[in-house]
């Protein structure tokens, strides 16, 4: 009898400091909790050293737990259960110990939200690096990724390793923030990460501008591979960038790479003319487009990329002020293009419209003279004076700039050609 004496004795004691907290109720003390719970506890331990119970007594313990499961509420408002079960290390079944508060319930929602932010970040944190070293590494964007890497690693050592969880749980006693909501504040800090980095993903495009603008200036100071590494750059930064897309091309060509230029051609006029710094680039990247394809003998191609250029330049605004502006050129390396595949297409009527309207834009230039020669004596090849007066204006318009490519070249070699012939038979018939 002394044993079921003693539970009962101790039953009686839990159930007495139960209801003293149940009287307290709303407002009980820390004190009456912990009384409540070590009650419990006592009477556990002496459970567990029996091996029979009273039926009575089996009843009363279930009735209790009941009531103590009711309060618990206010148990995790009062007291800070994980403390005392750092203290104590209870056992799971130990129910009376795991209560959590409505904040603490929601945990493993908090917890997933941060794995899930740090994940996304991670993401975004390989896609701005692979970005930002495309074309090489250099010492401003290096620093800037090791700085930017500082954030994921962080939040992430703070939630997945010990040593992060207990640094971080250093900082968070020392601001004297509540055990409860360290969880929200974890998901808080990885999701105030997220937002950083997709902030500085975002601006990539504008960073773009700046690097492209670097590679314009290297080129120009003659430092080739740094410029093609900039473009290269403001490319991975922002793929559709037309503008970079022109200038790489056009070093490419420079280069006399002429495939690489073509594809980077293709590209830039793949997007959205609004997308370049100025459109006046999308028609150059056309135009140059044209003819490289025409120096393939893809005539139809050729065509296709240099009319598209024609129409849009059509509706610009500037071609209001074509004869003072800095972008007639282009639209006169459109129209000469144009009369240029016509010429190989031998489609002359065309042809002689597309060179005169390069005339009437740039009427200094050498270019469009020696092709309308060419097509003037194309459709009358018995006339061979036809072209005389355009063979002299080929040479006498002839400038650096006119040689810069090779086919300008060769036309000028031809004008020369044409006009000793014309002399050497004007001179023959003299003699005669």
């Amino acid at each position: 009898m002394s044993e079921v004496k003693s539970v009962s004795q101790v039953l009686l004691g839990y159930k007495s400091a139960l209801e003293k907290l149940e009287a307290k109720d709303p407002e009980p003390s820390s004190t009456d909790v912990l009384v409540v719970l070590m009650k419990r506890e006592d009477l556990q331990a002496l459970l567990s050293e029996h091996s029979e119970l009273l039926t009575a007594d089996l009843i009363a313990i279930a009735d209790l737990d009941k009531r103590l499961k009711k309060q618990k509420n206010v148990i995790a408002k009062l007291i800070k259960l994980s403390e005392w079960r750092s203290i104590l290390a209870p056992p799971e079944n130990h129910w009376w110990w795991f209560f959590s508060s409505k904040w603490e319930r929601f945990d493993w929602l908090w917890n997933a939200g941060s794995i899930l932010f740090l994940a996304v970040s991670l993401g975004l944190l390989l896609n701005t690096s692979t970005r930002l070293l495309s074309g090489g590494a250099t010492s401003g964007n290096t620093v800037f990724v090791v700085l930017q890497s500082v954030l994921p690693l962080v939040a992430g050592g703070g939630a997945f390793t010990k040593v992060g969880k207990e640094a971080y749980e250093k900082i968070l006693i020392s601001l004297q923030i509540d055990k409860q909501f360290w969880q929200e504040i974890s998901c808080g800090l990885s999701f105030l990460v997220l937002c950083v980095l997709f902030g500085v993903n975002s601006t990539l495009p504008n960073w773009a501008i700046a690097v492209n603008r670097s590679g314009i200036e290297n080129y120009n100071n003659k430092r080739i591979e740094s410029a093609k590494a900039d473009f290269e750059r403001a490319i991975a930064m922002r793929p559709d960038y037309g503008e970079a897309r022109y200038n790489l091309g056009w070093l490419y060509e420079e280069l006399n790479d002429l495939d690489n230029a073509k594809v980077q051609y293709e590209l830039a006029v793949q997007g959205d003319p609004q997308k370049f710094d100025h459109v006046i680039t999308y028609l150059k990247a056309l135009n140059n487009l044209g003819r490289l394809y025409i120096l393939k003998k893809e005539y139809g191609t050729a065509v296709r990329f240099l009319s598209q250029g024609i129409q849009e330049s059509e509706s610009t605004k500037s071609m209001t002020s074509r004869e003072n502006s800095s972008e007639a050129g282009v639209y006169y390396n459109l129209r000469k293009n144009m009369g240029w595949v016509r010429l190989m297409q031998e489609r002359y009527v065309e042809a002689e419209v597309h060179l005169r309207s390069a005339i009437l834009l740039d009427s200094k230039r050498s270019s469009a003279y020696c092709l309308l020669a060419q097509v003037l004596e194309a459709k009358e090849p018995k006339n061979q004076a036809i072209g005389l007066e355009l063979w002299t204006k080929c040479i006498s318009s002839a400038t650096p700039r006119d040689f810069s490519q090779p086919e300008g070249d060769d036309w000028y070699g031809l004008a020369n050609k044409r006009l000793d012939k014309t002399f050497s038979n004007k001179d023959t018939s003299k003699d005669k």
